[in-house]
């Protein structure tokens, strides 16, 4: 675990860099149109469709009818509002980072690249459409298990854990296959992956851990495609030595 370690810590020093300071300016303004997008074209239309389901019979609307003649009235108001928080806040996250994995990933590489790792040579591709695959499947895995995995959320404790390990997930399947497809070839990419799967979660637990922090998690996306490329490189690096060296990978 050592190297994951030592990538993140990079990553933060790499972070300080103006070129690396400035691409924060990306995930900060795609938050910025993203909600305004979503307060004009969603926010009402789901809040109102949710206040249907949930209150238009049955037992929520006797619930919400019982606790009003206690004067607790509102509860379909904010109830509706709380769970589309909820399903909105995430989706922000995932489009961050799909975007950042996507389009701004290239420019960490070739910074990162043109310094500590010039000696690695590049033997991938710019795919930007293998990318996009990436993250588009990525994407609908993550919407799926994070909604099914929405009742936990009444659990207090799994409330926090539950989207931290989720994020974690969805950030190394997309930031671990965007680090090193420029660099590894189809074989490369597909051992190093293999081979070092759980280490790249625990370096997405750290990153996304950022999350829960105010204002840190405006530079998670960006300081998670450091991470993730401070660690492919010295991973594909080192393995390449082994292998002409005669050793293991």
């Amino acid at each position: 675990m050592q190297r994951v370690f030592t990538a993140f810590g990079r990553a933060v020093v790499s972070q300080m860099h103006p070129k690396m300071l400035a691409l924060l300016v990306v995930p900060f303004l795609l938050a910025i149109v993203f909600w305004i997008l979503t307060a004009f074209l969603v926010w009402t239309p789901l809040t109102e469709w949710l206040q249907g389901w949930l209150f238009g019979g049955g037992l929520m609307a006797r619930f919400d009818n019982w606790v009003a003649g206690y004067g607790l009235t509102g509860l379909r108001d904010w109830i509706p509002a709380l769970i589309a928080l909820m399903v909105v806040v995430p989706m922000m996250f995932a489009t961050a980072v799909v975007l950042v994995a996507v389009f701004a990933m290239p420019v960490v590489i070739r910074h990162l690249g043109a310094g500590a790792y010039r000696d690695v040579v590049r033997t991938g591709s710019v795919s930007v459409a293998a990318s996009a695959w990436n993250a588009a499947v990525a994407s609908l895995l993550f919407v799926v298990g994070y909604l099914l995995s929405l009742p936990l959320w009444l659990i207090p404790p799994l409330a926090l854990i539950v989207p931290w390990l989720w994020w974690s997930w969805f950030t190394a399947r997309v930031m671990r296959f965007d680090s090193l497809v420029e660099h590894a070839t189809a074989s490369e990419r597909k051992g190093a992956i293999a081979s070092r799967r759980r280490e790249y979660f625990v370096l997405a637990l750290l990153v996304t851990a950022l999350n829960y922090v105010p204002p840190f998690f405006l530079i998670t996306p960006v300081l998670s495609a450091l991470a993730f490329s401070h660690y492919s490189l010295a991973l594909l690096r080192d393995r390449r030595v082994a292998l002409a060296a005669g050793g293991g990978a």
